[in-house]
């Protein structure tokens, strides 16, 4: 019986905490925002904490042991805490997702809790212990017992399918996001393979090209040397024999020269 009747407060909190977050979060961005971790309007850490912090009331008041407003403040802040910093970490490592970041906080642990959301939870749980609590479980006090038993099985079935859909969905968006991954990592594979295969025929053959290059100037080259030698070679020839003819013009005048002095002597 008493199960029964905390699986249904469990549900109604975890319910009241969907509420609130969703609206909280709806106008802080403007835009609707639906909050939580399953498909289904439930915000099970709410539901965690509720129960929690109702359990030990409960048990202080069967033990006629009453806790001041500061130490159920503190109970609320510290259980928030624990409990808000495990179930980020353990969301994070079955599905490498991140529901809330509170990094951009002062005195946050590893974006996963802060000291202002402690103190407002805190808050809040004094809300639960005070307000809410005593309203719902008056409610739940009226439900026969034989309809608690039914509403916590509706209710246990209905969280177990949202929780199956959920895990599903996310297990196989993973796996997708994982095979997108790895094709995209294959592709950018063969295009840089390709591309570097491109580059490196294109160096090859501009090398080739190159030596081909280098051969055809070094005959060209050589054919222009033994052109440059024929040509002064010619010119020499050309002085040469432009030397000669002009010794032989010299000669030919001194002679005639010394031809019409003789004449004029005689």
């Amino acid at each position: 019986m008493w199960i029964s009747r905390y699986v249904c407060l469990f549900i109604i909190y975890s319910c009241f905490g969907w509420v609130y977050e969703t609206l909280f979060c709806t106008v802080q961005c403007g835009k609707w925002e639906d909050r939580g971790f399953l498909f289904g309007p439930v915000c099970p850490i709410y539901g965690t904490g509720a129960v929690g912090i109702s359990v030990i009331m409960n048990m202080t008041h069967a033990n006629k042991f009453e806790m001041s407003v500061w130490k159920v403040f503190v109970i609320c802040i510290i259980g928030s805490a624990l409990l808000e910093y495990l179930t980020s970490w353990t969301l994070e490592e079955l599905f490498h997702a991140v529901w809330w970041d509170y990094s951009n906080l002062p005195l946050n642990i590893n974006g996963r809790v802060s000291f202002f959301t402690s103190i407002g939870f805190g808050c809040a749980g004094l809300l639960v212990v005070y307000y809410i609590a005593p309203s719902t479980e008056h409610i739940m006090n009226n439900v026969s017992p034989l309809m608690t038993e039914l509403m916590a099985l509706i209710l246990v079935f209905l969280l177990a399918v949202d929780i199956t859909l959920t895990v599903t969905a996310l297990l196989h968006f993973d796996r997708l996001v994982e095979r997108l991954e790895s094709n995209f990592n294959n592709k950018m594979e063969m295009i840089v393979d390709g591309t570097i295969n491109q580059s490196n025929r294109i160096k090859q053959g501009l090398i080739s090209k190159g030596n081909t290059l280098n051969e055809q100037i070094s005959s060209l080259s050589g054919h222009l040397q033994g052109t440059v030698r024929r040509i002064k070679s010619f010119r020499y020839k050309d002085k040469k024999k432009e030397s000669t003819g002009n010794r032989m013009l010299i000669l030919i005048k001194t002679i005639v020269k010394h031809k019409d002095k003789t004449e004029i002597k005689n």
